[in-house]
């Protein structure tokens, strides 16, 4: 795949430089009305490269259409690849991803392609085969662009959208569908060290509550210990000056999981215990350590 990125990279570069401008606008359409028949990732570089620098807002228009489709057709990972060195076009895609995030069932600006369709049947049988998450459509869409934003995000931590993205992320943690909700968790994570994560530590914290609270959802309760240790890593970046270790609700949740959890639990509770304590000796309050077990959480 690097290779045919590479390929097509190259391709374009001859064609901006040899060719008069209207020609590359032809080629691109062409271009893309072959990718709405049958995706090529050379085929899609070239475009790319040729549309980027075009000031025809529809022709970025039908590109991204069909680079939307190929999002929700399963291939987030490879979109984002191509667009790794396309900023212009990459920040649409996020605000896409944002929109789309934030509420679903609603209307976004770029209109998915119909007839942009994968027609490579191997493609077609690996994603049939790979998640059973796939019996719900809108429960797919919202994986695939989760996955989109946590490639484009790690990358580029300047979109104007990671806000919404990150409250978007925090919510579908609390997914029934595995797959989503470990989706939402890496995005969260990629976010969690920037300025995105401080500036909704509020969120972050509630989120942890509301996980760990979740009595009848061990995977819940599991992202909500993984998120709390993860917080508690990224005290360098975070501050957490304002986390209130004198409050016996921020220790019961951790002497409740000691007590209850597997081996697993038990393993985050012990690291988030010394992490804590450490936190604790930090901010001068050695003696917020000393409370008693509510049994809440168990």
């Amino acid at each position: 795949m690097a290779q045919n990125f590479s390929t097509g990279a190259q391709t374009a570069g001859v064609l901006l430089q040899t060719i008069p401008e209207a020609q590359q606008v032809a080629i691109a359409k062409e271009l893309i009305a072959r990718l709405r028949s049958q995706f090529d990732d050379a085929a899609a570089s070239v475009a790319i490269e040729l549309v980027s620098g075009q000031t025809d807002s529809t022709l970025q228009d039908d590109l991204l259409a069909v680079l939307r489709t190929r999002i929700e057709s399963g291939f987030p990972d490879g979109v984002a690849s191509l667009l790794r060195s396309f900023s212009n076009l990459s920040s649409r895609l996020v605000t896409a991803a944002a929109d789309f995030l934030a509420d679903p069932k609603a209307s976004n600006d770029l209109v998915t392609d119909p007839t942009a369709q994968s027609s490579n049947k191997a493609e077609q049988d690996e994603l049939s085969n790979v998640d059973p998450d796939k019996q719900d459509p809108s429960n797919d869409l919202a994986l695939q662009w989760l996955r989109f934003a946590k490639q484009t995000v790690s990358t580029d931590r300047t979109s104007e959208r990671e806000d919404s993205l990150f409250a978007s992320a925090l919510k579908f943690l609390n997914d029934t569908h595995r797959s989503t909700a470990l989706a939402a968790r890496d995005l969260v994570f990629s976010l969690l060290s920037s300025k995105t994560g401080q500036n909704n530590l509020n969120a972050v914290r509630d989120s942890i509550s509301s996980l760990i609270s979740a009595r009848d959802a061990k995977l819940q309760q599991t992202l909500g210990y993984a998120l709390w240790m993860r917080l508690l890593a990224s005290s360098s970046e975070v501050d957490l000056s304002s986390v209130n270790l004198k409050d016996d609700s921020y220790w019961s949740p951790l002497l409740s999981g000691l007590r209850n959890g597997d081996a697993e639990r038990r393993k985050m509770c012990l690291d988030i215990l010394k992490r804590s304590v450490a936190l604790a000796i930090e901010q001068g309050m050695p003696g917020a350590v000393a409370c008693k077990d509510s049994g809440e959480w168990s």
